[in-house]
């Protein structure tokens, strides 16, 4: 018998790919730009149809007669990590966690289907906004789940979860709303990033791309950490977005977000003035609330108030990161800038801590922690001119500033426990506050992104782009 080689398939790996040209690239570049710019109009109002559409009630998930809240940070936590080892994009993750709430709010889930669920949801989720290669087999995922359901499993849950929602999946995730809400507070760059060549920018360009990867990532840390609790589900994802901008903007002490707010205020109120000389009271309460900047449920002063609320919800929620989302962006540097925020600030954030009964509950919130929120958030103070006038209150049903107890305690040190019917020992919990380091040491570290040096320039990029 003779020995045959076996055949090597695909390109040959001895021949060197010829290098992309820098000026077709640039070429490139700019003409992709130039023909998205023509649909931003109609993206935006698609995704303001969107978002009302594919909301979830999280009521409707109160009445799962297995399934409890206190187990989603263990189920978040087991696909944070799954994202991340598969390098998914950000979008893929926002979006997996909405079909999840859409489907728990239609179906029964059991406790022991409860893993099976998250896994299908980040399977299509990845089908639908990843490319092929990148999305996890059925294989992996089998592995992944530490062989408790087969691969038929789970191709019969994804039938079941595309036929409960209707193979209706388009949500204006938590990520396109960040970046619609960086590009309305001028902080991006307005350029397609390069893909295969890397420039050497000017240090004016190099130091506004630095920026916005730090705003990405502090901000993205914020959306990461609402899908949590129970409470950000209540909120239109535009406003969480805009609120983790804002609030990211403020701990990294970029005036960009605040000073973008306030011009916004001005034109939305002028252009009000000017409606309502032309139509009357029937008018304004029937139409539909419109669009302004990264605002998809209109600006109008219920808009405001669900800002203030869901950034003091964010200052309570950081006493609750689980190991896991702190883990990923500690080499980011946005665990250093958060606790530099929270030595700037120690006495506000103790204030809100201690009324944090208040600001869950339903009652609304008083002058004070409104003025706490305001000072957090860096929020455009307006000319007495402009105070006494306020926005019409849109009819929108989002704009109902519903504030829902959140009961979602941190996550524990193993995300299997839960999804098994044995029962939970206590005395595994994990609790992971953010700010634990902050009273143990004295010494303030100042950081910041900004003013780092070139290797920490490099640590600042997007936290899913490295690939």
């Amino acid at each position: 018998m003779s020995n045959h080689k076996s055949k090597n398939y695909g390109p040959p790996s001895y021949v060197k790919p010829k290098p992309y040209s820098i000026m077709l690239e640039l070429l490139e570049s700019q003409a992709n730009k130039k023909l998205t710019s023509e649909y931003t109009q109609d993206i935006v109002k698609t995704l303001s149809h969107l978002e009302a559409l594919s909301s979830v009630n999280p009521s409707m998930i109160d009445l799962q007669p297995e399934i409890q809240w206190f187990m989603r940070p263990f189920l978040l936590d087991f696909l944070i990590e799954l994202h991340s080892s598969f390098k998914l994009q950000p979008q893929t993750l926002f979006l997996c966690l909405n079909i999840i709430d859409r489907y728990c709010a239609k179906r029964i889930v059991f406790k022991r289907h409860y893993q099976l669920v998250g896994c299908t949801a980040l399977w299509i989720a990845g089908k639908y906004e990843d490319k092929k290669s990148r999305v996890p087999t059925l294989k992996e995922l089998t592995i992944m789940c530490r062989n408790a359901y087969d691969e038929e499993m789970f191709i019969q849950m994804e039938m079941h979860i595309l036929s409960t929602l209707e193979w209706s999946f388009s949500h204006p995730t938590l990520e396109d709303c960040l970046q619609l809400a960086i590009t309305h507070s001028k902080i991006s760059t307005h350029a397609t990033p390069c893909k295969y060549n890397k420039l050497q920018s000017s240090s004016s360009s190099n130091s506004a791309n630095t920026t916005t990867s730090a705003v990405t990532a502090v901000a993205r840390f914020f959306c990461e950490l609402s899908l949590y609790d129970k409470y950000f589900l209540s909120v239109p994802t535009s406003l969480v977005s805009i609120t983790a901008n804002l609030l990211a903007c403020s701990m990294l002490q970029i005036p960009n977000a605040s000073d973008s707010l306030k011009e916004l205020m001005r034109k939305v109120l002028a252009k009000r003035d000017e409606f309502d000389e032309e139509s009357n009271q029937h008018e304004i309460e029937n139409r539909q609330p419109e669009v302004h900047g990264a605002f998809l449920s209109g600006l109008d002063d219920n808009a405001i108030a669900v800002i203030k609320r869901t950034a003091l919800m964010f200052i309570i929620q950081l006493s609750k990161v689980t190991e896991v989302l702190s883990k990923k962006y500690e080499n980011l540097g946005v665990i250093q800038v958060i606790n530099n925020f929270h030595s700037r600030f120690t006495f506000i954030i103790q204030s809100i801590y201690e009324n944090q009964e208040t600001i869950i509950s339903q009652e609304p919130i008083d002058a004070k922690l409104e003025s706490l929120a305001e000072v957090l958030l860096q929020f455009p103070k307006m000319e007495d001119d402009l105070e006494d006038l306020k926005p019409p209150q849109s009819p929108h049903i989002f704009n109902n500033p519903v504030a829902l107890t959140p009961v979602t305690p941190p996550s524990a040190s193993s995300q299997y426990s839960v999804f098994s019917n044995r029962r939970h020992n206590s005395s595994s919990t994990c609790v992971t506050p953010i700010h634990a380091s902050i009273s143990a040491n004295n010494s303030k570290t100042e950081f910041s992104p900004l003013t780092a040096t070139a290797s920490r320039e490099n640590n600042w990029s997007s936290p899913i782009m490295h690939v």
